[in-house]
């Protein structure tokens, strides 16, 4: 018996301490009381752990029927009257050390009610590591029809004052870490923000997010607010170009865009509305874009809301081939650049791979991966073989991963060598080398050739010499 109310005392202890967790959790914060009024403090972004602080500012004094400046707060900051009371909120950021914290709490469901209240007004601190809120605060009193003052539960719509935008480029199985990738892939892009709020004077309600790709083009773009995935519409966002001066351009109705075309994302007044109905929600902006340079590629979003402009860097690998003579290598000896040789370059037992001419730039030939747009366009030359046409050949745009690299053609009076397979690392440094030492052909003359006539002429000289002889010597004979 005496266990069992051991282990009795024990599950009740620990419902104690649960129903005080589930009173943090569900942002409720204080005790309501008769006398009292609640405030409640929404448009927070969700899931997101903020810090929510309440002080009072001004008080009222029962005894003298009369307003009374709280703890650290000055004249300057508050006009006091009979009704209202007006008050600079923008006063009390630099100063909230000073003031009488009231209640605190760091929330995450976008929502938070403190109990308890009494009458008065209240400054209202809200901030994360991702977003700041406009300074903000509420009078939580109102006159009845008696002329009398009673509390009055108030409610305040968070404004966020700055929106940190966050991107991230995917790559293989969800990684978010540097990844190497080829010319012609399609890369996801993420971009997040908070849906903004706005006062209720405000007159130009503008909500946009814009993504500048380089070396890339714009393949799709989807919307999210929330959990809700968007339809582009007139009531809910379109696709714009921008200008050089960062005004909205054209529409854009079907993707993908020019390569390095700015794509804008622009809600319509309508869906941004006038209640904040979508104020602090989580925005999800996916973007997939496909690279078209063949070094380098970047992406970069900003937003009409946020002074910040995260960015995402990447590179493309590539394969440098030297050709050399039949003295790279050696001790001593000074080898130098072949001119002419042909090679192809295949995925480890992959096809060759199909290459565009790009030009020549310091004695080296470049070459860069054809797109799949490239391949099927007929009027644009492709190549297999890439020629070193001054010694050097440089393959561009190219994913990580190990290559077979294939001698087609030496260059004259060189005989055709293997080549080692070359490995591109994914990382920062994503090029690799390959040289390659020739090997001389020996100088033989051909059959039927200027050596085997002379050899010939010169026999039927001797032969006739020699029968010259032998008849001259006959007729001597003859004559005895």
């Amino acid at each position: 018996m005496k266990k069992m109310r051991k282990i009795f005392a024990v599950l009740l202890t620990l419902a104690m301490v649960l129903g005080m967790s589930m009173t943090s959790f569900a942002a409720e914060i204080g005790t309501k009381a008769d006398g009292t009024a609640s405030l409640t403090v929404n448009g927070l972004v969700p899931e997101e752990a903020t810090e929510v602080s309440v002080y009072k500012v001004v008080g009222w004094d029962a005894a003298k029927s009369s307003w009374k400046l709280e703890q650290g707060v000055e004249s300057t900051d508050v006009i006091l009257s009979d009704k209202p009371v007006t008050i600079n909120w923008q006063n009390f950021v630099n100063k909230r050390a000073t003031l009488n914290r009231v209640a605190t709490a760091t929330v995450t469901d976008g929502t938070v009610t403190f109990h308890g209240l009494e009458i008065g007004a209240y400054y209202v601190y809200a901030g994360s590591g991702k977003t700041s809120y406009n300074p903000m605060g509420e009078a939580v009193y109102e006159y009845g029809n008696d002329g009398l003052m009673k509390p009055a539960d108030k409610t305040i719509a968070a404004k966020g004052s700055t929106y940190t935008l966050t991107k991230a480029f995917t790559g293989e199985n969800g990684a978010t870490t540097y990844q190497v990738v080829e010319r012609g892939e399609e890369v996801p892009f993420t971009i997040t923000a908070v849906f903004p709020s706005y006062d209720k004077d405000t007159t130009d309600r503008a909500f946009q997010i814009t993504d500048e790709p380089k070396g890339m083009k714009v393949t799709n773009v989807t919307v999210k607010v929330g959990e809700t995935t968007l339809t582009a519409g007139a009531d809910t966002y379109s696709l714009v170009s921008v200008k050089a001066d960062g005004s909205d351009g054209d529409p854009i109705t079907t993707l993908p865009a020019a390569e390095g075309q700015k794509v804008r994302v622009r809600f319509a007044p309508s869906y941004i509305g006038g209640e904040n109905t979508h104020a602090g929600q989580i925005v999800t902006v996916e973007v997939t874009a496909q690279i078209t340079d063949a070094d380098t590629f970047s992406n970069t979003a900003s937003s009409n809301k946020g002074s910040n402009t995260p960015n995402v860097n990447g590179k493309l690998g590539s394969i440098t081939i030297n050709k050399y003579d039949e003295n790279y290598g050696k001790e001593n000896v000074t080898s130098k650049l072949l001119a002419g040789a042909e090679f192809s370059i295949a995925p480890k037992d992959g096809n060759p791979i199909q290459f565009v001419y790009v030009g020549e730039d310091d004695n080296k030939s470049i070459y860069k991966k054809a797109t799949a747009e490239e391949i099927d366009n007929d009027d644009i030359v492709k190549v297999t073989n890439i020629v070193a046409k001054n010694g050097t050949v440089v393959a561009k745009g190219l994913d990580n991963g190990e290559y077979a690299i294939v001698e087609e053609k030496a260059p004259s009076g060189y005989s055709v060598v293997p080549v080692d397979n070359v490995t591109i690392e994914n990382g920062d440094t994503p090029v690799v080398t390959a040289n390659v030492s020739d090997s001389k052909l020996h100088s033989l003359p051909h059959t039927g050739g200027i050596g085997t006539t002379i050899f010939t002429i010169a026999g039927c000289l001797i032969m006739i010499a020699a029968a010259g002889l032998f008849f001259a010597s006959r007729k001597k004979s003859d004559n005895k």
